[in-house]
């Protein structure tokens, strides 16, 4: 019963905003746009109109056009946020905003540890996320103990402590990126665990999802481009799986294959598993997507009161923002109409 009047209000108003999402028929026709140009006028007659309008007529530049969606997104996550009047949901929404803000903090770290001279504003919102976080003072930090003391205020302060030595040792700061994920994904289950026993239940299965999703993406990734040995992948697994554990992804890895890769996460009979190998590893991303999606959708189309509704439009909502993305990139670029067409997922 509390659920009911706790999610009576929100539902309402996450319902109104499924409304506002492209329609398959909208991203048709950005397919189907001569360049990106024809792209923006088609997007003015979308939720997007806004962006259109700060961006202004003529040539615009894809990174500014990126920044904004992001931009978009965040507000987004802030409206959902007040919805709630609850502590527990409220925080979780927040936890998930902390993906954006890692992400920017990776591509700093990035570009510290390489001492690549950036310009923050080509790489960042400029807008605080969950913390105010000095980037400028990151970049030009002396050592790693510097940039932990800079993220005092921070979650991701434990995180990079616990991977310092491991850091020092290897010299990469792909050990640091791990340990700011790991520590995202355990902080969010941490939240969940802390759900009613329905909402537990389908916020569960749908970041277990998208973990799964992150850990084979990874181990695509890696096996591809990196030469790494079974103990150094494990290490870069992410805790809490829905359908794959750490020793699947070891049986995975040692196969040497894709295709049994995705294979372990069949979930969608009417894929057909044969056609993927090593050589299209983007369509074997958008497979998993694909999975995601259908248990999003199954959700919206199931039970209302539960934080599954809210969770879904969220997931959602970051996925347009990436097809869209990926799809102006793709104009500019000149890639084939049938190519950019199976870049994305709806």
């Amino acid at each position: 019963m509390f659920d009911l009047t706790k999610y009576s209000f929100v539902n309402s108003k996450i319902r109104a905003m499924l409304s506002y999402l492209l329609s398959p028929a909208h991203f048709e026709r950005l397919v189907e746009a001569k360049d990106t140009s024809e792209m923006m006028d088609i997007f003015k007659g979308t939720a997007y109109g806004v962006i259109v309008e700060r961006l202004g007529r003529g040539h615009i530049e894809l990174e500014n056009l990126e920044k904004e969606l992001i931009k978009e997104d965040l507000r987004i996550f802030r409206k959902v946020y007040d919805m709630f009047s609850t502590k527990e949901e409220k925080n979780f929404v927040a936890q998930l905003m902390e993906r954006y803000e890692i992400e920017e903090l990776k591509v700093v770290l990035r570009a510290w540890h390489k001492k690549i001279a950036i310009n923050l504003n080509d790489y960042i919102t400029s807008d605080t996320i969950n913390f105010c976080i000095d980037f400028e003072k990151i970049l030009a930090a002396q050592s790693i103990e510097e940039i932990i003391i800079l993220l005092d205020h921070t979650p991701y302060k434990q995180s990079l402590l616990e991977a310092r030595e491991k850091f020092k040792k290897q010299g990469s700061s792909f050990c640091l990126e791990v340990a700011l994920d790991r520590s995202y994904y355990e902080r969010l289950l941490a939240t969940i665990n802390k759900f009613s026993l329905s909402d537990k239940k389908v916020a569960r299965k749908l970041l277990g999802l998208e973990i799964d999703i992150e850990n084979i993406n990874s181990l695509i990734r890696l096996k591809k481009y990196y030469s790494l040995g079974t103990e150094a992948i494990m290490e870069a697994v992410m805790p809490g799986g829905e359908r794959i554990d750490e020793k699947d992804i070891e049986k995975f890895y040692s196969t040497g294959g894709l295709s049994k890769i995705v294979e372990g996460i069949g979930l969608v009979p009417h894929i057909k598993i044969k056609n993927f190998d090593d050589e299209n590893a983007y369509s074997i991303g958008n497979f998993l997507y694909e999975v995601l999606l259908h248990q999003v959708k199954k959700v919206l189309g199931g039970f209302p009161f539960t934080i599954g509704t809210t969770m879904g439009y969220l997931i959602l909502k970051r996925r347009e923002t990436h097809n869209i993305i990926s799809l102006f990139y793709s104009k500019a670029l000149g890639v084939k109409k049938d190519e950019t067409s199976s870049l994305l997922n709806m």
